[in-house]
């Protein structure tokens, strides 16, 4: 049998999709429709993956014995009580545990990225991530930065006391900026002008991370990677994961939806100092797991 699996959205949720993979391969074959083919490339459980510029009937397509698609954000995920992998579980019949977690597989760009960090002479380094939310589609480096969910970002001025009080705290190590070329830049840092599956293969070398609700916090349960997260607009108990130390002005430790208000412009409010604490205190032995309520 042969399903084809039509996933959308962007890199965060092809990478928790692919938490389904090892199931689903169980039932059939598996190819995968997406707009980020590189969140599929090389999984051992997908048979095939295929670009979403190529039309839906595709003669690849069509022997299909099954053709899937379902969107998370039209389901009960909004009530605000499932992690995404876990509603894409409760859509596809899989059977959720919070251990299944994303996972690409990037190791053919390890010699890119070696080569990179080679050629600008860094060592040690901890990779930052304070903006966000551009989508693929019509992206122009030259285009004035835009976020689809602006309330993710946190603010330049925040995010660079934060860059200055790691680089007092780390001397010896390199600040990774991981954003695309028009969004926010760091005194103090390098910006990383790679492809976004590097950037998961460069994460598996770092010393930490810190970021808000994007690439690299989507990508540290594959990455192996630990880092601090800081919440604005979405909550860490349908998008992020235990191992990391998750952030919010309202709240410490525990969630407490009661503390939530997805448009409250303080939520990602979170003092420099703080964070920096919590990098320091960053528990590399926690196992990685969803962030489930």
């Amino acid at each position: 049998m042969l399903n084809t699996y039509v996933v959308e959205g962007g890199v965060g949720k092809c990478t928790a999709f692919t938490a389904l993979l090892p199931k689903l391969k169980k039932k059939s074959d598996i190819q995968i429709y997406t707009p980020y083919i590189d969140c599929f490339a090389g999984n051992p459980d997908v048979k095939l993956a295929l670009e979403q510029t190529l039309p839906l009937q595709d003669p690849r397509i069509m022997a299909s014995d099954n053709i899937f698609y379902c969107e998370p954000y039209k389901s009960n995920f909004q009530f605000g009580k499932q992690h995404i992998i876990e509603s894409y579980c409760e859509h596809h019949g899989v059977d959720f545990n919070r251990s299944m977690t994303g996972k690409l597989y990037t190791d053919k760009h390890k010699a890119a990225v070696t080569k990179w960090l080679g050629d600008n002479n860094i060592g040690k380094y901890i990779m930052i991530q304070f903006s966000g939310g551009q989508p693929k589609a019509g992206f122009n480096v030259n285009n004035q930065y835009t976020n689809i969910n602006p309330n993710r970002n946190y603010q330049p001025y925040l995010a660079q006391q934060v860059v200055n009080m790691l680089l007092e705290e780390y001397k010896d190590t390199t600040i990774i900026n991981c954003v695309l070329p028009n969004e926010p830049h760091y005194q103090g840092t390098i910006r990383c002008d790679l492809h976004w599956a590097q950037i998961h293969e460069m994460l598996k070398g770092a010393e930490g991370f810190v970021s808000i609700d994007s690439c690299l916090q989507h990508f540290s349960p594959s990455a192996k990677a630990y880092g601090v997260v800081v919440w604005g607009s979405t909550r860490w108990t349908q998008f992020g994961y235990s191992h990391n130390k998750n952030l919010h002005f309202h709240m410490k430790d525990e969630w407490d939806e009661a503390k939530f208000v997805d448009s409250d412009p303080r939520n990602n409010m979170v003092e420099p100092q703080i964070i920096i604490d919590n990098f320091k205190k960053l528990d590399k032995t926690k196992t990685v797991a969803c962030a489930t309520i």
